[in-house]
């Protein structure tokens, strides 16, 4: 990945030494980048990492990738996401320990897209040994999903009789949640106590249960966390073609009557129960809202990707 001067003899020819410095500087100068782990969306595959790794190339030359080929399609993207976390990070694990000498010592970093970017942060969080550098989350539901044109786009089999409104009574049931993502990432602001009390996921992650010291340990290991979305303001219920509401991509939600807020009025923030504001705190936080950039367009726009999240894969 970087240059290396093969040197193993005294210079025998006048002039050589300077050749040799020069080799040495060069060495010095060189760009190692950190290795680039990806994880796609729900229904997606390691496929999407296609472009982007094109794009990458092309700016980063050398840098290691990996795809992670798990999980992918439907139904495999919908199983439940703490089983997603424990495996994925096996993968990781593994990957690291096979990887060439040195690789990996300066860590890695994850690129994840839509639901992805909720499992990445999860990882973080669950994982006591990772090496994360940064965590870069592409249009994730941080906090998670509810909304008529989410559920349209999504077609559970379980919640396919159910509108919009109902879903929780299904979605938080034990069956479900031990079985389907999306019942992990459902919150439904009308019904706040019940969300807390029995979706096994969101507020585990969100640091709101009695693991959350570990959990915010382990994610203020990071050295950056970037949060990005598109901005829909005005759009039927925040959408931005694959999460609602977008907000969630930078910790905001709806509240109980139908408004949005933003990441400084929930516990996260407030509690700084995961670590959040103290990344923000110490330099380290990205959120940021982009108006326009649809959902895909982080897998699909050149433009969105250059601009907005390969400057932080360094």
């Amino acid at each position: 990945r970087g240059f290396r001067a093969a040197t193993a003899e005294a210079p025998r020819q006048k002039g050589s030494m300077r050749s040799v410095l020069f080799l040495a500087a060069a060495a010095a100068c060189t760009v190692a980048y950190h290795p680039v782990f990806f994880m796609h969306g729900i229904g997606g595959d390691s496929d999407d990492f296609y472009y982007l790794y094109r794009w990458i190339n092309e700016t980063h030359p050398g840098t290691p990738m990996y795809p992670i080929s798990m999980f992918q399609g439907a139904p495999m993207s919908w199983l439940p996401l703490h089983y997603q976390v424990e495996k994925i990070s096996a993968h990781i694990r593994a990957v690291v320990a096979a990887g060439a000498p040195g690789e990996f010592d300066n860590g890695y970093h994850l690129l994840c897209h839509s639901q992805g970017g909720l499992i990445c942060r999860a990882l973080v969080e669950e994982m006591d040994d990772h090496n994360v550098h940064t965590i870069i989350s592409m249009a994730g539901p941080q906090l998670g999903v509810y909304g008529n044109s989410f559920f349209d786009f999504e077609k559970i089999p379980l919640f396919e009789n159910l509108t919009c409104k109902d879903i929780w009574h299904v979605a938080y049931t034990p069956e479900a949640q031990l079985t389907l993502s999306v019942a992990n990432m459902w919150n439904d602001p009308k019904h706040n106590e019940t969300y807390y009390q029995q979706n096994v996921f969101l507020p585990h992650i969100n640091g709101l249960d009695s693991d959350a010291a570990r959990l915010k340990a382990n994610f203020l290991r990071l050295q950056k966390a970037v949060f990005v979305v598109g901005e829909f303001e005005g759009a039927e219920g925040g959408y931005d073609g694959g999460i609602q509401p977008w907000q969630s991509g930078v910790f905001g939600f709806f509240d109980s009557s139908g408004g949005t807020y933003d990441v400084t009025h929930h516990a996260v923030w407030r509690n700084d129960s995961f670590g959040l504001r103290t990344l923000n705190e110490t330099g380290r936080l990205v959120l940021g809202s982009y108006p326009g950039v649809r959902h895909d367009a982080w897998i699909l726009d050149k433009k969105t990707f250059m601009t907005y999240t390969l400057p932080y894969l360094v």
